[in-house]
Order: structure tokens, then sequence, then C-alpha cells
């Protein structure tokens, strides 16, 4: 037995050795170079490292020195280590001599390689025609011909050698430099470059460069087979006659069952009828049978036009390109003259990438007869592809004139609405050609697509199981199957799709997108990036596949490759607002806000101001982007009314969307004024957002681009200090991230301030949140959070008055629990049915003692009060909103119910004495607890009257008892609320808004609401207090005068009536009314003065007129400068200027000017910030008269305070 295990431990070393010596003697031997992967036709492979040629397999990995070469209508595609992307023409020959590896692919450790990594690429091609893209490298990268080397710098070309040596160059993209021992020159893009041997390079500009790679595209060629009727006669030889003819109609009719139940009746008499066997190899073509197709054309005997097209797809379906190329060909020369045979020859020609060649054949088919429908719709499609989308319009309309119930002719006429951003028109030519050929696959498929685009991912599911039933192998079925299962975060069942596609069809680019985005969401970026390179490799042309990957670049950390390549697709389809939304972001996170402003802008203009502001017809659902807040660019420069206005027009075109609501909540947090408004934006954004790693980001990180398993940690200290040395502190930790479907926020934060004022004015306050988010299902979620606030403070009552003498013992002591849950159910994505559930709990205990002395018949009477008051309050609110969009309405209606309680507790003690002598004592005590309640219904209507105008109508019935600090009674009233407001976009650079509305303040200031903030841009939901009625009236004119200037003027005038009780003389309780009017009127302005520097600037003007007993109405005008300062190394600065005067009664500090001054320093890598801020920096001390509910915002004294975080 010894023996035994002996002899096998033996055995098992000599092949562990034999082993190692086998790879370091096979090509692995010499470093890595590529990956092979696509071939179509005859390709040989040469090693290095054992000579000789052998035939190539789609994923041989390719090695230093290997050679790559490519027989008749032949192309190969390679991906090599160094990032670049190569497709081989027919006929060439290609040396990888030496190949620098990329670290972003990583390929070098997975594949077995024992040579030494070179420090530069050089390529060879001693004859033929190869493309080459790699952008943004700075390495060495050299390519070498008979007649010149090109040294090779962020480049896009096509390179041809003639049999003599002759080099052509034509540079797509970047620059070149050819060289040879008789001179150089550099190439420019858009320019040829041609070396004859023994000459000196020269060039010429080139007026369309991109016809010199269209060979290079993946052209589909999408036909129906009713578009190959067998029974109709015209000039094509072999149509059927006599006893076939029959099946052939039959099979024209698509009744296939009987179609073959008539053929197989007419084998059985005549097993060699030619007709017959045409009919039924035609009929195993329609019905996925390709090897029984090529049997039955095989038995013709005399084969026809029709039984040799049809061969030739049967060939062409088991993958024998060439031989059906060939084959058609040939028909096309020995038969007669026939629309249907330069029409196929022209079909197969594409498919091997002959490109002019079958651009010519499809002409002469229209010559020969210019009603042939099947040519015209093959020229559209390649015409489409080449991005000449003006000219494919016109042949498809052309086609679908000639004959609208031909499906390839509709589906083409599809392509081309698709190509033009309109799905909805897309999709009845869709629904026309499957209803013109129910098994029409193709038409399946791009349906499918419409609707994952438009997120309907059951009916895309019910779309591609059609399909699916129909071609079970087809590589565009598989791989749209795996990008739904994708949507519906079926990871595993998407891998599979994709991996049967790609092993399917080899040339489709689709499923290697897929499975980037697979692997990437299990956290492997170069598996990922390697796919998505090679995705844009079999297909490079396409706009929305090069956006993908920059996205891919960018996650990578491939940054200026990643912007390369937003460029490369914004130019391959400039009407796509994909790549401007992803440079946007990706310049945000950069540090460049005023290019970021700028591509975020021209993606809003080409979406039609739509809320995404990305491509509607992406196979990715985008979920980890559609959470990305687009005010932050715009804020970084302080350009907050440029985004606000931009915000609002996103929500005005699509009030259901997520990434509106996000904008406009941080447009509304850009300004401390609309608190609330940003409260209930936030809120509908938590519901209706996907749950990830991004759903509650602090953006202190370079934007995760793709869902997958993140945590990011913050930790922030503060330490600063007022003018008189009063010390502030401000601490706090917070961790977030997610995995998709999954979304999670936790944090912690402790601030104390002594405040300005020299006796009691500090606060000490310690918070607590923690949110979470689940998705179950793509239809629910759930929202949950709890936050919790304990605080300590002084008298900080009057800060706006600097001289006020607060009170020296008055202690306040705040704690709030607040619970929240949220559910939301999506019927389809326009209809969703949103719930909220809050409840809270807020003790409010307030102490002081006071001594104030009076005269009593000439004696010091001293009186002495000891105060404890509760202000308690305990609520829970229930809201149901349900969204819905009919045709031209975006409706919501609502109900929200509002319940709780005010209790509150007083007990003071009045004690009175007279030179320390108590005299006698007085308890006041009160035990209140009036109720707060509330109940609210409403629809509100988003009415788009025309492309450019679209009214918001809404009614509200408003019902509130609401609890009055100190008095048992609450204040009950109810009213009918309508709003109104305009939004007319007179063209795309100004907008018009006016605004109607009356409102009725329910619990705006305790809970949020899911009803939209604003009306026109004009927020309902201003500081008032509970109970009170809102009247405004408003206009607004919002211009952008280029792409760095924007101007806001606005004119609005409230009335506010809050209902409230008094005291008189006697000690009884009166009800009253306090009211004023208000008038503003401002103009701002906002400008991009670099790509580092923001400009705002402004003046606002302010009536107010009360209409209280010892109240007086005063006049404001304030005037703001505001230079904001943020570069690409990390330095930011803000500086603020700010003049206010004000008219008022018996006050002299009724006009100053305030500076306030913040620079700040991010750390390479978004490591961390360091900031100083410092807030009133001349010390002004002042009086701002408020209004009855407002924010402090203004400091009357200097304010400095250091902050420093880091990022893990």
């Amino acid at each position: 037995m010894r023996l035994k295990i002996r002899r096998l431990l033996l055995l098992a070393i000599m092949v562990f050795f034999g082993l190692v010596g086998r790879i370091n003697s096979a090509p692995g031997a010499s470093a890595l170079a590529g990956k092979l992967v696509y071939l179509q036709g005859e390709v040989n492979l040469c090693r290095a490292a054992t000579g000789g040629w052998q035939t190539a397999q789609i994923g041989d990995s390719l090695f230093g020195g290997d050679v790559i070469k490519t027989g008749p209508a032949s192309v190969a595609a390679i991906l090599c280590v160094d990032e670049s992307q190569l497709k081989v023409h027919e006929n060439t020959v290609l040396e990888l001599k030496s190949v620098m590896t990329s670290p972003r692919l990583g390929w070098a450790e997975i594949v077995p390689a024992a040579g030494e990594k070179p420090a530069f690429s050089l390529y060879g091609v001693p004859h033929g025609e190869i493309w080459l893209r790699n952008t943004k490298e700075t390495f060495r990268f050299e390519l070498e011909t008979p007649a010149v080397t090109a040294g090779i710098r962020g480049t896009e070309f096509n390179l041809r050698v003639g049999a003599d040596g002759t080099t052509q160059i034509i540079l797509l993209q970047g620059k070149l430099r050819l060289a040879n021992p008789l001179g150089e020159l550099i190439l420019n893009s858009g320019e040829e470059g041609l070396t004859r041997p023994g000459q000196a390079p020269t060039k010429r500009l080139v007026l369309q460069p991109e016809d010199a790679v269209q060979w290079s595209l993946y052209y589909p060629g999408i036909f129906s087979y009713r578009d190959l009727p067998l029974a109709t006669p015209g000039m094509e030889t072999g149509v059927p006659s006599g006893p076939a003819r029959e099946a052939a109609v039959l099979y024209d009719q698509g009744r296939l069952s009987e179609a073959r139940a008539a053929t197989q009746a007419i084998l059985q008499q005549t097993p060699e009828n030619d007709q017959a066997l045409t009919v039924l190899g035609w009929i195993n073509l329609q019905q996925q049978a390709p090897l029984e197709a090529r049997r039955a054309f095989q038995q013709v005997s005399r084969p026809q036009a029709l039984a040799l097209v049809g061969l030739a797809l049967a060939r062409y379906r088991l993958g024998e390109l060439v031989p059906a190329y060939e084959l058609v060909k040939a028909a096309r020369q020995q038969l007669p003259p026939s629309p249907l045979l330069w029409t196929m020859e022209g079909y197969f020609a594409l498919l091997a990438a002959r490109i002019a060649e079958s651009q010519a054949c499809l002409e002469n088919a229209l010559k020969l007869a210019p009603n042939y429908t099947l040519a015209r719709a093959f020229l559209a499609q390649m015409l489409l592809v080449q991005n000449r989308k003006a000219a494919a319009r016109e042949e498809a309309s052309r086609a679908l004139a000639q004959a609208p119930n031909s499906p390839a002719a509709q589906l083409t006429m599809a392509l081309v609405e698709i190509a033009y951003f309109k799905p909805a028109i897309a999709k009845a030519h869709l629904e026309k050609a499957i209803k013109a050929d129910p098994s029409f696959v193709p038409a399946y498929v791009y349906l499918a697509k419409l609707w994952l685009g438009g997120d309907y991912l059951d009916r895309a599911w019910k779309s591609i199981e059609a399909a699916r039933r129909l071609a079970p192998e087809e590589g565009e079925v598989l791989s749209l199957a795996g990008f739904i299962k994708l949507g519906f975060r079926d990871y595993q069942a998407a891998r599979k799709f994709f991996e049967q596609a790609i092993k399917a069809n080899p040339g489709l680019g689709e499923p290697h997108l897929g499975l980037g985005i697979y692997y990437f969401r299990y956290r492997e970026p170069r598996q990922a990036l390697a796919e998505m390179l090679t995705a844009t490799l079999l297909e490079p042309r396409v706009s929305l596949y090069q956006s993908t990957l920059g996205k891919a670049l960018y996650q990578v950390r491939a940054f200026d490759k990643a912007l390369e390549v937003y460029d490369y697709a914004q130019n391959l389809d400039q009407n796509d607002p994909t790549p401007h939304l992803y440079k946007g972001i990706a310049l945000t996170d950069l540090n460049r806000p005023g290019e970021a402003v700028q591509e975020i802008n021209r993606s809003i203009a080409l979406n039609d101001n739509n809320a995404i502001f990305r491509s509607r017809l992406m196979l990715d659902r985008d979920l980890a982007v559609r959470n990305y807040d687009l005010a932050r660019a715009y804020n970084q420069l302080g350009l907050g009314e440029w985004a606000y206005s931009k915000a609002v027009s996103a929500v005005k075109k699509d009030p259901l969307n997520s990434s509106a609501r996000l904008f406009l909540a941080g447009a509304y947090l850009a300004s401390r004024q609309r608190l609330g408004s940003a409260g209930s934006e936030l809120l509908l954004y938590r519901l209706l957002s996907p749950a990830n790693q991004n759903t509650f980001t602090l953006y202190n990180d370079y934007t995760p681009m793709f869902e997958m398993p993140y945590l990011r940690v913050q930790a922030q200290g503060g330490i600063g200090t007022w003018g008189h040395s009063r010390a502030i502190q401000d601490h706090s930790l917070e961790v977030y991230g997610g995995i998709p479907g999954l979304a999670f926020d936790v944090f912690g934060g402790y601030q104390e301030d002594d405040g300005f004022r020299a006796r009691n004015g500090d606060d000490q306050v310690y918070n607590i949140l923690n949110l979470v988010k689940w998705e179950p299902t793509v239809k629910n979620s759930v929202m949950a959070g709890f936050s919790y606030s304990d605080s300590e403070t002084g008298d900080l009552s009057h800060l706006n008055d600097f001289g006020f003498a607060n009170s020296p013992r008055l202690r306040q002591f705040f704690r709030t629990r607040l619970y929240e849950l949220g559910y939301v159910h999506r019927f389809t994505p326009r209809a969703t049915l949103l719930s909220y559930l809050a409840y809270a709990n807020t003790d409010w205990h307030l102490k002081d003692k006071t001594l104030d002395t009076e005269s009593f018949f000439g004696l010091p009477l001293d009186i002495s009060s000891t105060l404890n008051c509760r202000y308690d309050r305990e609520f829970y609110d229930i809201q149901l909103q349900q969204q819905m969009v009919l045709a031209d309405h975006t409706l919501m209606a609502g109900f929200d119910y509002f319940s709780g309680h005010l209790k509150y507790k007083y007990d003071e003690l009045l004690e009175y004495s007279i030179f320390g002598i108590p005299l006698f004592s007085i308890p006041l005590y009160y035990n209140f607890r009036p109720p707060d309640r509330s109940y609210s219904f409403y629809l509100q209507d988003y009415w788009r009257l025309t492309p450019s105008l679209l009214a918001e109508l809404g009614l509200f019935y408003d019902n509130t008892r609401t609890s009055r600090a100190g008095f048992a009674e609450s204040v009950s009233l109810w009213s009918w609320n309508p709003r109104f407001g305009l939004n007319y976009q007179v063209n795309a650079d100004h907008t018009l808004r006016l605004v109607l509305q009356r409102s009725l303040a329910t619990h705006n200031l305790m809970a949020p609401l899911l009803v939209p903030a604003e009306i026109a841009s004009f927020p309902w939901q201003i500081n008032v207090d509970d109970g009170s009625e809102v009247r405004e009236v408003g206009v607004a004119w919002e211009a952008q005068w280029n792409p760095l200037t924007y101007s806001v003027l606005r004119l609005n005038a409230n009335r506010i009536f809050t209902p409230q009780y008094e005291v008189d003389d006697q000690l009884q309780e009166h009800r009253v009314w306090w009211g004023w009017k208000r008038y503003t009127a401002s103009l701002t302005i906002n400008r991009i003065l670099s790509p580092a520097w923001g400009l705002t600037t402004g003046i606002i003007g302010k009536k107010f007129d009360p209409s209280l007993k010892n109240s007086y109405d005063f006049s404001e005008l304030s005037a703001l400068l505001q230079l904001s300062f943020l570069h690409r190394s990390g330095w930011q600065g803000l500086l603020r200027t700010f003049l206010v005067r004000q008219d008022l009664t018996n006050r002299g500090d009724s006009f100053y000017g305030l500076a306030d001054a913040t620079l700040g320093y991010e750390f390479p890598g978004k490591r961390g910030l360091a900031s100083l801020e410092l807030t009133n920096i001349f010390d002004r001390h002042f009086y701002f008269q408020k209004e009855f509910v407002t924010f402090d915002a203004l400091y009357p004294a200097r304010r400095i305070l250091f902050k420093l975080a880091f990022y893990f």
C-alpha cells in the first residue's frame, strides 16, 4: 500500500514539473500581449515561441512576437493588454512585437506567462489594413510598416499597407508622428498620411475620415422572411409554380405548418421536386432549423435564385459566412439579373465587412427594381450604423412608403426613430412589424429594448420571452434577456444569458457590455474593464457603448481616459445626452465645476429638460447614477439660482422622477430659508430613489458609476471661536453605503458652541441619524429612519440683535425622537403609490430664575420668579399619494392625516420681598393638553398643454386644529385652497413662470409632506406658523444668456394670516389674526468666470407691512456679491460681501456691510478636507429685523471655524 502511495506521489510530482516546463516553453514564455476576442472567416496564428501557422480560435491568448494573418473576406478583433483595440481586415498580417501591460486589466496575473513585461508597445503591419484605437496613454507606443514608423499618442486611426509597402494612415482622433530616414511629420485629426517606400511622409486633409473605418463597424443586416416571399412573380428565377405554388402561398401567409404538410405531400409523390424542396428549405429556415434547411436546399438538382439564397442563409446561420457570400456572388454572376441576388450579395458583403461593395450591390438592386423594399431597408440600416441619420431616414421613409406592410421597412423606420430618441414612435413601428410578421424576432428584441429603456421590466421580459420561443439560441435575444435580468437584479441569471449570447454570436458587443456590469457588481474591475473594452472593440462607433466604457474607465480611476471617451461618444452621436451627463459628473468630482455645469446643461438641453438627462434607450437601468445630485456642480461655484431653475424645469418635465427631486432638494438646501421645502423634496427622493450605495451618499468620493457593494466613512472635527474668545466645537462620524437593493446611513454628531454673547448663550447638541432603504423587488421598496437629538442651551433668543440682554439663568433642554417608515409600490413606471408614516416625541424643558425690582410706595419691592415650563409634543403622521401619468397629465392625488398633542405645563413661583424680608408668594400653574390634528385631501396636475407650455393645477382641502403654547384651546380652521402655475419655455434659453396660489400650513414645521414643495418655482411651503393661511402671486423670468451666464428676475407678493390668542387687560383670551403683507423683488445673476471661478451677484428689495399691534412696517434693500473658487488641485474658497439697508423705526444700525470668507483644501484622492471659515470678518455688530418665522442666517459677531475631515 505504501509503495502504491509513493508511486502516486512520484507521478504527481512528474506531472507538476512537466506542466511547469510546458508553461515555460509554450507561447506563454513570452509576455502576454492580448486576446483574440472575435474572428470571422480564415484567421491563422503563428506563435513566436514555436513557429508554424495554426488556425486561430476565439479566446486565444496572444504573446509578444505572435503574428496574426487573415484571409479573404475575413476579420479578426484583438484586445491588447495595453488597452489597445485592434480590428484586422481581410488579407492582412499583424505582428504583436511587444505590448506593455496596463495595470487596469491585470491579464498578466491570470494568464500564465514567464517572460518579462515590455516597457513599451510596438506593432508591425507588413501589409493589409487595421483599425486601432488607444487613448490617453503616456508610455511609448509605436507601429511599424515597411515605409514608415508611427509614434502613437491618444489615437484612433485606420492603417492600410499596400503590397509594395505604401502606407496610408487616416487619423480620426489624436496625433501621430510619422517618421522614416527621409523625414517626419505630425499627423492631426482629420488628416491622411501617405508614405511611399523611399520617400518622406506627406499628408493632406480628409473631408470624411470616418469613411475609412466603415469596414470595422458591426452591421446587423435585419430582415424578415416575409420580405423574401416565395410565391410573388417578378424578376426572380425559381418562383414555385404548379403544385408547389400552393405551399409557397401558405408560406408567404405565415401558415408554416400547413405549408410543410403541403410540401411533404408533394415530396412523397415526387421526392426530387426542386420547387417543393425549395419551399421546405425556407420553412426550416424560418423555424430556426438551419441544418435541415441546408439539407433540403442541397437536394435541389437545378437550383435557382430562391434556392441559392436560401442555401446561403442556411450556411451563414451555421457559421459559414465566407462560403455563403461566395455562393450568392457566384449565383448573381451566373443567373439572369435579379434584384434579389443583388440585394443578398449586398447583404453578405455587408456582413463580410466589404462595405463599399455592399453599397454598390444594393444600389444596383434599386436600379434594377426601384421599389425593391429590402434593398432600400438594408441601405438605410447601413447608413444608420455609419451615423448618417438624415440619409437613413430618407431611405427608410421611401422603403416604408413603397411597402407599408413590409416588416423590414417598419423595423428600419423604428431604428431611425430610436436613433432620433423618439421611442414612442419607434414602438408603434415595431408593433406594426410584428403584426406583419408574428415570427419577426428582431422586432420583438427592439420592442423589448424600448420597454427596458422605459423601466417596463415586465413588458420587456414578455417581449423577449416571445423572441426566445421563436429563436432560443439567437445571440441578440439572449443578450437582451441578460440585460432584463440585470434590471431585475438577478445577476447570476444575467451572466448565464450573456455567456450564452457570446457563444451564439461572438461578434456581438452587447453581452460583453452586460458582463462588464456584472463584474463591477461583484467588484472585479479588471475583468469588467476588459469586457467593456471588448464590447467597444466589436462595435466601436456606438455612442451608448462608448459612454458605458467611459463609466468603466472612470470607475477604475482612469480619469483622463474616461473624459476622452466621453468626448468620443459625443462626437459619435451629438444628440445623445448621456456622455454629457457622465462627463459632468466626472468633472464635478474632479473639482472642475465650471466645465461640469456646462456639460450638465448640455445634457439637459439634449434631453428636452428631462430629469434623468441621459438616454432613455439604455440597456442598463443606470441605477447608481440616478442617485446623483446634479445641483453639486452649481453649488460648488455658488450658482444656486441656476441650479434651482434647472431643477424646477426637470421636475416639470418628469414629476415622478427621483433624480429630478434630488436635484431640486439639493438646490433648496443651498438656501437656508427653504428648509421646509427641501425636507419635502428630500422625502420624495428617498421614497422614489433606487436603493444602492449612492442613495445616501455624501459625495466625498469619486462617484461609483455602477451598483456594487460599497462602504464609506467620514470623520470630521471642527474647532473655532467667536470674536470674544467664545469656543466652538463641531464633530461628527458618519458611515454610509450599501449593496444593490439595500442602502444605509448612520450618523453621529456633537456640537458645542459658547455663542457670541458674554453670558448664557451656549448650546450643546448630540445628534444620531439612521436611515435604511430596501428594495425586495423592482416594484416594492421600504424606507425606515430613526433620528435622535438631545441638546441643552442657554437663552438663544434674538440672535439677530447683538445688543439684546438675554436672561442669565434661562436653560433649555430639548430631546427629539423621530421614527419614519415609507413604502412604495410601482404598478408601472407611470403609476406609483407612496405611503409614509412618521411618529415623533419631542420634549422641551425650560427653566429660568429672574429677579426684578419695582418701587412700592418708595420702597424697593423685589420680585423673584422661579419658572419651570414644559412644551412636550407627540404626534404621528400618515400620508398616502398616488402618482399617475395619463396622456399629457401627470396626476398626484393624496391624503395626509396628522394627529398629536401639545403637553404644556407651566409652573412659576413669584416671591415678593422688601429688604430681603419675604412678604408673600404667588404660585402659577397651568397644565394644558391641546390637540394638534389636521387632515388634507388634494389633487395636483402637471398638464402639458404644448411642448413649451405646462400648467400646474391643484386643489387642496385642508382642515386643521393647531395648538398655541400657553392656551388650552387649539385654533381650528379649514379651507379649500387652489393652486395655479404656468411655465412657458419661450425658447431654449428663456422661461417665464406665473403663480397664483393659496395654502394652509398644517404641519409644515413639524413633519415633511409628500406634496411637491413649489408651484411654478415659487415655494408654497414658506416659514410660517402652523395654521397660517398664505396667499401668493408671483412672476419670474429666467434667462440663460450664453453657456456661462444666467439671470433670474422674480416679483412676488404674499398675504399671510396667522390665527393666535391674546390676553386682554382683564386676563380674557381672544382669538385674533396676525396678518402682514410681504412684497419682494429680486434680480440675481450667476456667471461662470472660468473653470474654477463662479460669480453670484444680485439685489433684493423687500417691503413688510404688518397689521399687528405694537409692530411696525419696514422695508429692506440688500445686495450680494460672491466669488466662489474650486481648483482641480483641491484648493477652494469663497469670498462673500453682503450689504443690508433696513428702514426701521428708532434704530440707528440699519445700514451695514458684512464679509465672509472660506478657504479649504481637499486632500489628493479625496482622502479628506481641511477648511477655514470666517463669518462677519470685520466683527460688525448690528440689529437685523426679521420676519416672524425665519432661520438666523446673519451673525452679528465674528465667527472663525476650522474643520478637518478624513474619508475612508
